[in-house]
Formats: structure tokens, sequence, C-alpha cells
């Protein structure tokens, strides 16, 4: 329990992945790649429970190896183009029928290895807080693309995405935009029903991390980043 509210974390973390297979336990620095999250919120003594929910019987042993409670997930949830949602309201059926209740839920996918503590405890701190009325905290990092420079592709013909603004400003110039990074999600569990369509909410929270903590890994060049920051990052904790 954190300031008065019981928390629950949920990892997703499916079988398939076609661009990286067995991603979510693929090994990440001597380890696989769910156990950084997994071994991450053991050091949250706040949380009150740890999920991780999955279709997998491997991803399901390691996870368990980790500390982990399992929650089988349904095949209809478990494909290319299943919604983060379906998996939070499949989850929150799963805890109800347990007879739990959590106030708070963390959604940490295992695909964001380099978060921190202070990010977690920052989302948690703003939700909670709540002088804003956020419904939901997502931490966000710089966008890689501004959208004043993206385009649109018509054929061969090219106009810029968002109409009447010049793609050549200097970067000094262009208004600061932010991109979701995926490596945290804190959610009052009170806004979710079977009526939700995306459970960040109608007034979402923002907690700004470093691009080096916001690593998304959806392909073997992003793994091949993560291992190099995560490599550096334990080196660094040595030389301290």
């Amino acid at each position: 329990m954190y300031k008065g509210k019981k928390i629950i974390a949920l990892v997703p973390a499916r079988g398939g992945s076609k661009a990286v297979p067995y991603k979510n336990i693929k090994i990440l620095c001597q380890k696989p790649l769910i156990a950084w999250t997994l071994d991450l919120v053991k050091e949250i003594p706040e949380i009150d429970k740890v999920v991780v929910s999955t279709d997998d019987v491997n991803i399901s042993i390691i996870s368990q190896h980790f500390g982990a409670v399992v929650i089988k997930r349904p095949e209809h949830i478990s494909g290319d183009y299943a919604l983060a949602i379906d998996v939070v309201k499949h989850t929150v059926d799963t805890i109800k029928e347990q007879n739990e209740t959590y106030d708070i839920m963390l959604y940490l996918q295992p695909t964001s290895p380099l978060r921190s503590k202070k990010d977690i405890y920052d989302c948690l701190d703003l939700l909670i807080g709540n002088n804003q009325g956020h419904t939901a905290v997502a931490t966000f990092s710089e966008a890689e693309l501004n959208p004043i420079r993206a385009w649109v592709l018509e054929d061969t013909s090219a106009k810029t995405f968002i109409e009447k603004e010049n793609p050549f400003l200097p970067r000094q110039k262009l208004p600061k935009a932010y991109q979701l990074n995926g490596a945290v999600y804190a959610l009052f569990l009170n806004e979710i029903n079977e009526n939700t369509e995306q459970f960040i909410g109608n007034q979402p929270g923002g907690i700004i991390i470093p691009k080096e903590r916001a690593v998304d890994i959806d392909d073997e060049l992003d793994f091949l980043i993560a291992e190099l920051l995560m490599e550096k990052s334990l080196n660094d904790l040595k030389e301290h």
C-alpha cells in the first residue's frame, strides 16, 4: 500500500512476437527481458501484488520463478491486434473473481527494461496527489519526430501532416512535442468498466523521463540499443 492506496502491478507478456521471437523472455544482460521489470517491482515494497498476464507456458514458468502471480490470458486477447485495455479488463475481472480489490494498477510493459523506481514513484505521486483530476498518469519522452515535420504520401504526392505548418522551421522554433513511451502507466481501477475504450481515461497526466530510460523494445535493433544502455547503467553502478 502506498499513501493509503492498494496497488497491483500488471506485466503484460504474450508469447507471440514476429519481430523478435520470444521477445519477452529473450536474454538481456544475462537474464530474461521480463525479469528486469519483475526484479524492479520487488524493490518497491508498497506494491501489494504483481501479476503477469500471458498465454504462454514458458513465460508463465519464468514469471513465477521471478516472483509473479500468473494470470492465464485467453486466446482472443493474445494475438497481434490485442488491445491493452482488453488485457486490463481481463485482469480486473480475474481479481474480482478472487475477491481481491485494489485502488491503483501499474501497467508495466516488459519491453521497457530501463525504467527506474523513481519513474514509478513519480507516476504514483502525481496520480494520488491528483490536484489536476487525472484519471491516469503515464510516462512521456521527447518525440523522435516533431509532428510539424511529418508528411503524408498519397501515391507520389507529398503534403505536410499538419496543414499550413512549415516543416523546415529550425528545431529551436518548433513547439515541444512528446510521445508516450510505455515505460509506466498508473491508473485508478474505478475508472475501468466494460465500456472503457482506453485505460488512460479522459484526463491523463504525464511524467517526462529521459530517452535513455524510455527505450521500448520492438525489434532486434531496439534490443541491441537496450543492451548497450543496460550495460552502461550496470557499469556506472559498479563504479559508484
